[in-house]
């Protein structure tokens, strides 16, 4: 199967399981307003996807600029996919909870998620939580989170492919594809270092470029955008964040996509530690060596959607 196929498969999947759940004006919560460009990736196909349905999104905002509304209980709460369910990046399943909470007969859903737990309690406390909330529907987004999550939770469990696959880039310049060769390596506590793989000589070593410097762009669209969040200050601080939820869609997000197109575009041979990479080469039709990370979401998630395409080849411990 081609990367053409495969995408086209992957988006009707996730319409067939989402379309019909998503029947109401919605909310789009838990945003990645930071600098790991994989997450923007999944913020850009969920909006894609979203613009599609009939229905408006009535605030969208991430957990640090988050103001609590008093929403209808016909409107539905979407909450961020990625790689965050489990006890990796607690952040996010406390203010996930703290949603859930807050809205307890509202329709929420949980956007595809990797799951990761290596800790009991916490499985035992997330599923009695989360057993007090049916209004809660949980994606996963490949087959080991989905069949753990359906053995140690109560709530609607569904397996759903990452929303990156929603991703347009014919919206996008996509530079001549480069004919170098790239080991992303990832620099956070995802990243492990027991595997076979030796990297070739020659090949460059690079996390993503928003994570590795600081991008001068980003500073001065901050300070373009300073005197109008002090004036909006003036009316609250709710206003204030407004202004950060608007330049994050409109100048950020955007941004960030095409940098990271601009980034793989430079290779055509990719071995990489990240998930988004992995996805995002596919896109553009390199040939990527997978190395998985201490979760063992790349793997599962490759077994799970991805083994049918020939460019890619799986690097084992």
């Amino acid at each position: 199967m081609n990367i053409k196929e495969k995408k086209e498969q992957l988006m009707d999947l996730i319409s067939s399981n989402l379309t019909p759940l998503i029947d109401n004006d919605y909310v789009y919560l838990d945003l990645p307003y930071y600098n790991n460009l994989g997450d923007t990736l999944i913020w850009e196909g969920t909006k894609n996807f979203l613009k599609a349905l009939r229905y408006r999104c009535l605030y969208a905002t991430d957990m640090r600029f988050y103001v609590e509304r008093n929403f209808s209980e016909n409107v539905i709460i979407l909450l961020q996919g990625g790689g965050n369910f489990g006890n990796l990046y607690r952040e996010h399943a406390d203010f996930r909870k703290k949603i859930i909470s807050t809205y307890p007969r509202n329709k929420i859903i949980i956007l595809p998620q990797s799951v990761f737990y290596n800790d009991s309690n916490l499985i035992q406390e997330d599923a009695v939580f989360y057993a007090n909330y049916s209004n809660v529907i949980i994606c996963a987004r490949d087959e080991y989170s989905y069949h753990f999550l359906k053995q140690n939770f109560r709530n609607k469990i569904l397996l759903v492919p990452d929303m990156a696959f929603f991703i347009d880039l014919n919206k996008y310049k996509i530079p001549k594809s480069g004919s170098k060769s790239l080991y992303l390596k990832r620099v956070d506590k995802e990243f492990s270092n027991i595997n076979s793989l030796q990297i070739p000589s020659g090949v460059e070593v690079h996390d993503w470029p928003t994570i590795e410097y600081s991008i001068k762009k980003y500073y001065y669209i901050d300070k373009v955008f300073y005197p109008v969040k002090f004036l909006f200050w003036i009316f609250g601080k709710k206003y204030k964040k407004l202004v950060e939820d608007f330049k994050r869609d409109k100048f950020y997000r955007p941004s960030y996509v095409q940098i990271g197109i601009d980034f793989i575009s430079q290779y055509s041979i990719v071995y990489t530690t990240r998930l988004h990479v992995l996805i995002l080469s596919a896109l553009l039709e390199k040939k990527i060596f997978l190395i998985d990370n201490t979760t063992g979401k790349l793997n599962s998630f490759y077994n799970t959607w991805l083994k049918d395409l020939d460019n890619i080849i799986v690097e084992q411990k």
